[in-house]
């Protein structure tokens, strides 16, 4: 029987446990759109291309699975870009579905034709321009595995519309899984060997050796699926930890091994515990300059052990001592046998020492205000409840303050630090978990770079809860001309004349307001309410977060206001 090539591409992803795809129409798209309408994946149209990509991979960080999105040829395509970046820089598995021109006009600048394949070459795993129904299949099935094999990321497929409307023969008793020959297995190659048990073992004596190591979590803890079994070595050997931005979440907190996330806008307990550490376990991190401020002054009396998928990461930023290539969850269950069971009394001792003196210091979190209020959401929410942030200070905000209780708990923009990605990625996230509560903490900028977006949930009747910090200003950006810019606040007030819950109730979305110094009255309408609900928090645009690495030097000098 003849199937189009959009009903081969629908059904290969069918068959592939996708259900649910995040896009916009456009004129080369439109044989996907209507071969939808008779496939089992939910559409959900999205109000800009670029929320497509966002929440597809909101979705992806929720579940864990490949998220998808889909946009037509020339803006549409290049409209994802932002998002496809975002998904790359986090290593989130995306495919990335893009109509194009037919193909007896490409190269002839027809109208929207865009090499989109070429735009996104740095930002994708792969790329593929489909040019032949009868590859369609076996080209998204590998896709598929791209994006979720090794270091997780974004594929783009470029579908040219003549290929899409064609049509082919397809054997119903055969699935299209079947006709690959040779599936790429997600652990294939990283079986541990003796080669790699070698290094582990290494890894294993420098760790029992060590009077004060720390384990520096990364992202890719969560990606392999392995934050049981680091749990289990943090228990085990009473080791304190430390995470990179995306790294939070990957062992619950309360343990009382946390010491916070590292770096520029990190804690100083767990900058000032990695400084005086004699060895780090790094595990899924490239150390990226937000995690290590300057790198000829990081942790200067530790040895370094590297294990991580990519090889790429390994040595990138800081060379390792030893390193091993392997999947995480792997190496960490070679490794768990070798690890000794110490109590480590002085060195977790001296970490309390440092604790109660920085407390002394901070007088507070250091993001007054903004982080009493992100506690009393959450313990207002059920446990399981997903936060989503957006980009700026109420990021640091939420990911110093929401005590993250799974995995998957916490979802922000690492990498990229992308505005607007809250609203679109917590639709994503919600759709991949009807059962939890989702909550976003947006500031006024990040939000107004993607509100179109309450239309969707308002359609869709997403039951996103939204909280908006407005500060009337780009409040990073107003902070760090405050500190390093002699208060010169060049372009950073967006003021206060637009009314957030007025824009909320126009598309639908019921609102409030409230202010961040007594907001009980706010966060109960909003935690009650059964469908969506914006919740516009009034916040100083003076409350900041401190302490902060200035530019330029090490994680040691962290400063709690400005020095004048």
């Amino acid at each position: 029987m003849k199937h189009t090539g959009a009903d081969i591409l629908l059904r290969t992803l069918e068959d592939h446990g996708v259900e649910y795809i995040f896009g916009y129409p456009g004129a080369n798209s439109l044989p996907i759109h209507d071969s939808l309408m008779k496939s089992s994946i939910h559409h959900y149209l999205m109000r800009h291309e670029q929320a497509a990509a966002h929440a597809a991979d909101g979705y992806a960080r929720a579940t864990g699975k490949v998220g998808v999105c889909l946009a037509t040829s020339g803006p549409g395509a290049t409209n994802l870009v932002t998002g496809i970046a975002t998904a790359f820089m986090d290593s989130t598995p995306l495919i990335a579905l893009t109509g194009q021109v037919t193909t007896n006009l490409l190269g002839s600048d027809a109208f929207q034709e865009t090499d989109i394949i070429g735009i996104t070459m740095p930002i994708t795993k792969h790329s593929f321009l489909i040019n032949d129904v009868t590859d369609l299949a076996a080209t998204v099935q590998e896709a598929l595995e791209i994006a979720k094999s090794g270091r997780p990321g974004p594929v783009l497929i470029d579908l040219p519309r003549d290929v899409v409307a064609a049509r082919c023969t397809v054997d119903e008793k055969e699935t299209p899984s079947q006709r690959i020959s040779k599936p790429i297995s997600k652990k294939q190659g990283q079986r541990m060997d003796r080669g790699n048990l070698k290094w582990i073992s290494r890894i294993a004596d420098s760790l029992n050796k060590s009077e004060r190591p720390v384990i520096l979590v990364g992202g890719g803890i969560k990606l392999a699926g392995a934050c049981p079994e680091l749990t289990t070595l943090v228990e085990k050997g009473h080791i304190p930890f430390v995470s990179s931005m995306m790294g939070v979440g990957s062992v619950a907190s309360g343990n009382g091994y946390d010491l916070g996330f590292i770096g520029t806008h990190g804690r100083d307990l767990a900058n000032r515990i990695v400084h005086q550490s004699d060895f780090i376990l790094a595990l899924g991190t490239r150390f990226s300059d937000r995690t290590t401020s300057k790198v000829e002054e990081f942790a200067p009396l530790a040895s370094l052990a590297q294990i991580d998928v990519d090889a790429t990461s390994i040595g990138k930023i800081i060379k390792p001592d030893i390193f091993l290539i392997s999947d995480l969850q792997e190496a960490l269950n070679a490794l768990l046998p070798l690890v000794e069971e110490k109590k480590r009394k002085d060195w977790l001792a001296r970490i309390e020492r440092e604790r109660s003196s920085i407390q002394i210091k901070e007088n507070g979190d250091g993001c007054g205000p903004a982080g009493n209020f992100i506690k009393m959401v959450q313990e207002s929410m059920p446990e399981n409840t997903i936060a989503v942030t957006d980009v700026g200070l109420n990021q640091i905000w939420t990911v110093r303050n929401w005590r993250t209780r799974t995995p998957r708990g916490l979802i922000t923009s690492g990498g990229m630090g992308t505005m607007g990605f809250s609203l679109p990625a917590a639709i994503g996230a919600q759709i991949a978990a009807p059962e939890q509560r989702v909550v976003v903490f947006s500031g006024d900028g990040g939000f107004f770079m993607n509100m179109q977006e309450l239309a969707t949930i308002s359609a869709y009747n997403i039951p996103v809860k939204v909280v908006v910090f407005n500060n009337g200003n780009l409040g990073m950006i107003r902070q760090i001309q405050h500190l390093f810019y002699d208060s010169q606040f060049a372009d950073s007030e967006l003021g206060r004349g637009v009314d957030i819950t007025a824009v909320a109730k126009g598309f639908g979305i019921p609102s409030a307001r409230t202010d961040a110094e007594n907001p009980e009255a706010g966060i109960r309408e909003m935690c009650a309410a059964m469908g969506p609900f914006l919740l516009e928090v009034m916040i100083d645009p003076d409350t900041y977060v401190f302490p902060i690495i200035p530019p330029g030097r090490s994680n040691m000098e962290m400063i709690y206001g400005r020095s004048n």
